[in-house]
């Protein structure tokens, strides 16, 4: 069958890389449930900063990822209800809240350490190669997710 979207070409350029967002997204879920972690790979950037921050407000996420306020709050709720992240307030500002890890936080991404290596390894090497356009280049990925999985390609190169 034909792909409409590629039918598109620049027009449809949007569309191809929501496609491809969503199917990324998917393969890495699937990634974390065969490892037996419950995580959205939505959070991830928010839960990478608070990591790499130790403490940090709203305010610092959001200008670290252009992230609209909302999302960032529905974020931080659902890393909240995770019991991976909690809040204290500033001493200085009681209205500021200052996000952090909680120990089962810190459980977590040390058990997700091997896995982003692994991610990263495999998406490098999925998008790492020359091209005459971002549209060929997209298409290359699409042909490599399509001939195998992201998440196999992952589970198959972890190093625990």
């Amino acid at each position: 069958m034909n792909d409409t979207l590629k039918t598109l070409a620049e027009l449809g350029l949007g569309s191809r890389l929501n496609r491809l967002s969503g199917q990324l997204m998917k393969e890495i879920q699937l990634v974390y449930a065969a490892k037996g972690i419950d995580f959205d790979p939505y959070l991830f950037p928010i839960f990478k900063i608070i990591i790499d921050s130790e403490m940090v407000t709203t305010s610092h996420i959001q200008g670290g990822l252009r992230y609209s306020q909302p999302a960032i709050t529905q974020a931080l709720q659902k890393l909240m209800q995770k019991d991976l992240v909690a809040f204290k307030s500033d001493r200085t500002d009681k209205r500021k809240k200052l996000y952090y890890l909680t120990e089962r936080g810190e459980e977590v991404h040390q058990k997700m350490l091997p896995l982003w290596k692994a991610m990263d390894t495999q998406v490098k090497e999925l998008t790492h190669f020359p091209s005459s356009s971002l549209l060929d280049h997209i298409s290359q990925l699409e042909a490599s997710l399509a001939e195998r999985e992201l998440s196999k390609r992952i589970l198959e190169n972890i190093k625990e």
